[in-house]
């Protein structure tokens, strides 16, 4: 008499599954967070808080908007090279259209030997990045606050990846502030300077708030 053959199923060890839901954590941007209108970037004391990128980045916690004792987030290179910074914070991930926000202010400063800067805002993901065609030029020595308007999707540049600009804006996971040039690729212009940045707020213009830190809204949420 022949016996039926027994299949056996193999369980999936419990730390691959868990390797697995954080592979696919990893690829898919977390479109359900929302960011806060009212959210203020300041860089207090020395803290380059979330930001990072491929040039050098420094808090020399003085000489911010705010003068005397007041920090910000310096972005420099000591040659040609690509001259920005990139933030993948909580505070900046997720549905910005759901959120509400539609508008980006920020305050740049073209501090020590004067550059011919263009700073373009870039935001999306990996898989949908958008660069902003306004290019801002922060004055020598001093703040200048700039306006990045998020509602007029003609302004923007896909330069990497595929989908739409609200597709982009729906699934966030990075923004970015850098030196360019047009044409807008995903490599931009080599140049060898430094600019500040400070005061980098979210905000919709028709919802007037306070502007907050992300120290403070940690707190709201403890």
């Amino acid at each position: 008499m022949s016996i039926p053959a027994i299949r056996i199923m193999a369980k999936p060890h419990p730390k691959h599954a868990w390797l697995a839901i954080l592979a696919i954590a990893l690829i898919v941007p977390a479109a359900h967070a929302l960011p806060l209108v009212g959210f203020q970037e300041h860089w207090p004391g020395t803290s380059l808080q979330t930001w990072g990128g491929g040039a050098e980045l420094l808090n020399p916690g003085t000489g911010g908007t705010g003068g005397v004792g007041d920090g910000f987030l310096l972005v420099s290179t000591p040659f040609p090279a690509h001259l920005g910074a990139v933030s993948f914070g909580p505070e900046y991930t997720g549905d910005w259209i759901a959120g509400g926000v539609n508008k980006v202010h920020v305050w740049l400063n073209d501090v020590n030997t004067p550059e011919a800067l263009e700073i373009h805002f870039s935001i999306g993901n990996r898989f949908n990045f958008w660069e902003y065609n306004v290019g801002f030029v922060p004055p020598h020595g001093a703040w200048k606050e700039f306006v990045v308007d998020l509602s007029d999707a003609t302004q923007f540049t896909r330069i990497i990846g595929q989908g739409t600009f609200q597709a982009a804006l729906q699934a966030v996971d990075r923004i970015h502030l850098r030196h360019d040039k047009a044409p807008f690729t995903q490599s931009p212009d080599y140049i060898q300077g430094d600019f500040g940045i400070d005061r980098l707020l979210l905000t919709n213009d028709a919802v007037p708030v306070r502007a907050d830190s992300w120290g403070r809204v940690k707190r709201l949420y403890r």
